[in-house]
């Protein structure tokens, strides 16, 4: 498909007996705002893990970025070609996979490495840093309000802004596709805020897809939202068509989401400028969404 960033066909996921994932087709454009939505044991960060590699494919194909993988009846990558893929893939995941021992600085720094030609690798292993990737480092940093944590090390960070440092090293990687696994999880409500303004900027060039847990932050960071469940997809549909009945179907699971999306919109427009307002006076309220209490 032109300007799929992301093509599924037939995939499925299978650990010990257990199918994770069951999806027949799914196609994600370049430049695109996607959020994925469910319950908890749906697939959404199986999900992410496929898309990145780290899961694989009991059968089907995926191709990210141009490059087919998956199950025994697709190519296989080769270790050069997943250290280029996985490059150009910013991750964004619950683990956070800092460097306990590093900096929040260092942490932040060591995303450029996956900049051809930003950073030498020995520079990391002597820990001697380019001066101007410590600066955009910073104002990473700053911009998220971490300016004054800058010299703590990782360990002693505490989760939310071990969260905010996994953020701001996506601006130094500079991805192509950033794969979100719940960015906003350890975060209070003004972190939040800040923190999905910061995913949006370093995801003004690159295609983001976002696990989204509260609703109330889709307008924040998705154009189109897909509910999973039971590793299949419930619905996919834009934004501007998603109703509180169908979030109410795919969790309580009385009906088939797919039949009510549409009827009644939770935005009125998708625009980036809007976001923010849309958030706070469009979305329902946890008292008016019983089905996430």
């Amino acid at each position: 498909m032109k300007d799929a960033v992301i093509d599924i066909r037939n995939l499925r996921v299978e650990v010990t007996g257990r199918t994770l994932l069951d999806v027949a087709g799914l196609s994600i454009n370049a430049g695109e705002r996607v959020a994925l939505v469910g319950p908890n044991g749906a697939g959404k960060s199986s999900l992410l893990k496929a898309l990145g590699g780290f899961l694989p494919a009991t059968q089907g194909q995926v191709k990210v970025l141009g490059r087919s993988f998956g199950g025994a009846d697709a190519p296989t990558l080769s270790h050069q070609q997943w250290r280029a893929l996985r490059s150009e893939v910013g991750q964004v995941m619950q683990g956070l996979h800092l460097v306990p021992r590093l900096t929040a600085l260092e942490n932040v720094v060591l995303g450029a490495l996956a900049r051809p030609g930003a950073m030498a690798i020995w520079r990391s292993w002597l820990r001697w840093y380019p001066p101007t990737l410590c600066q955009e480092a910073r104002a990473a940093l700053g911009g998220l309000g971490l300016g004054h944590r800058l010299h703590a090390r990782a360990d002693q960070l505490s989760g939310g802004e071990r969260q905010k440092v996994s953020l701001a090293r996506l601006s130094l990687q500079r991805p192509r596709l950033i794969l979100a696994d719940e960015p906003t999880s350890a975060l209070d409500p003004a972190a939040t805020q800040q923190a999905c303004q910061a995913l949006l900027a370093v995801a003004n060039q690159a295609t983001l897809l976002t696990v989204v847990h509260d609703p109330a932050l889709l307008p924040l960071l998705a154009d189109r939202v897909i509910g999973l469940k039971s590793g299949q997809v419930a619905f996919d549909v834009a934004l501007s068509g998603l109703d509180t009945a169908c979030l109410q179907d795919l969790y309580d699971g009385s009906q088939d989401s797919s039949l009510k999306c549409g009827a009644s919109a939770l935005a009125a427009s998708p625009s980036v400028t809007g976001r923010e307002h849309q958030a706070k006076t469009l979305i329902p309220t946890r008292q008016e969404r019983p089905f996430l209490a």
